[in-house]
């Protein structure tokens, strides 16, 4: 009878640790499935995350790129006009958030009457940088046209790389540096200049301007243009006015003229012997404003002012 009732004893303990063993495992089964469930709970929140955050940026991202600023940059141009008493338009504009931005058929007129045209204008610059009142860019003009009370020219490619680190309603506080390119222009009509008259039918083949912007001065650091009349290069300063055409000139004017046309104007060709010269070039100082240069001429002053003829006489019938 003991011997049974240990042999009993011995089943009664093992059956109780297989049960323990066995609650054992449903439990770690049971934390198993928790975590997983956990886990999935995760993975589902951080979608859900994932996909709003997408949404939005989606929404933003389509806001900025369809955002009609074409019409704003319209709208503001017009205003403008008002404020300033110019008249600024042009026919089709693109104005990107990104990219160059373009004006087809821009003009731009003046209070005095002066008129600024442009078949294509495209101008790349950094918008950010326009909140922060700097320029970094460049601007590329497509037929360009200036017609003003005595004087009217065309070009048929303008390039202006600029950076100015601070723009200002006046040109006077304005700091920077740049450079304009030009090539296959003509002047349709001119001014009368001394010495030689009338600029009219003169081809400007090519040109470049390099100056820097600094304590209200312009200072032309190097700028030569071909014509076919001669060949130029300026150097100098110009005393920025707020009113652009009342900026003081201090330049200085150095050339040679084309073979073509001394041939063709013996009377200039003989004029240009007694200009002062330097390394074989002719050279004159420009002084006066943008409006109203003025030539210091001292060896042609006993002379007078002469009145160079820059077309033939024709005989009377």
């Amino acid at each position: 009878m003991e011997r049974e009732s240990e042999l009993k004893d011995e089943e009664d303990e093992f059956l109780d640790a297989e049960t323990l063993q066995e609650s054992l495992l449903d439990e770690d089964e049971s934390l198993a499935e928790d975590e997983e469930i956990e886990e999935a709970k995760k993975l589902t929140t951080q979608k859900i995350i994932s996909l709003v955050g997408f949404g939005i940026a989606s929404f933003f991202i389509f806001v900025l790129f369809t955002f009609p600023l074409d019409e704003m940059v319209r709208s503001l141009l017009g205003r403008l006009s008002k404020e300033t008493g110019m008249t600024i338009e042009a026919k089709e504009i693109h104005f990107p958030l990104l990219g160059r931005k373009s004006f087809d058929a821009f003009s731009l007129q003046f209070n005095n009457g002066n008129l600024l045209k442009a078949e294509e204008l495209s101008v790349s610059v950094s918008l950010l940088g326009l909140l922060g009142q700097r320029w970094e860019g460049d601007t590329e003009i497509g037929f360009f046209r200036y017609e003003g009370s005595e004087l009217v020219l065309q070009i048929r490619s303008l390039k202006f790389p600029l950076r100015l680190a601070m723009l200002d309603e006046k040109i006077s506080k304005w700091a920077g540096e740049g450079e304009i390119e030009l090539a296959g222009g003509k002047i349709l009509e001119s001014m009368e200049i001394p010495l030689l008259g009338s600029l009219k039918d003169t081809e400007l083949k090519r040109g470049s301007l390099q100056f820097k912007i600094r304590a209200g001065k312009m200072s032309i650091e190097k700028g030569n243009f071909e014509t076919n009349m001669a060949r130029f290069q300026i150097q100098g300063v110009i005393r920025l006015s707020d009113a652009f055409g009342l900026s003081q000139l201090d330049l200085k004017v150095c050339g040679i003229l084309n073979e073509k046309f001394s041939q063709e104007r013996p009377d200039i060709a003989g004029l240009a012997t007694l200009l002062p010269q330097e390394n074989g070039r002719i050279c004159v100082p420009v002084r006066g404003s943008i409006n109203a240069p003025k030539v210091d001429l001292p060896n042609l002053n006993q002379f007078g002012n002469p009145n160079i003829q820059t077309t033939e006489e024709k005989p009377a019938q």
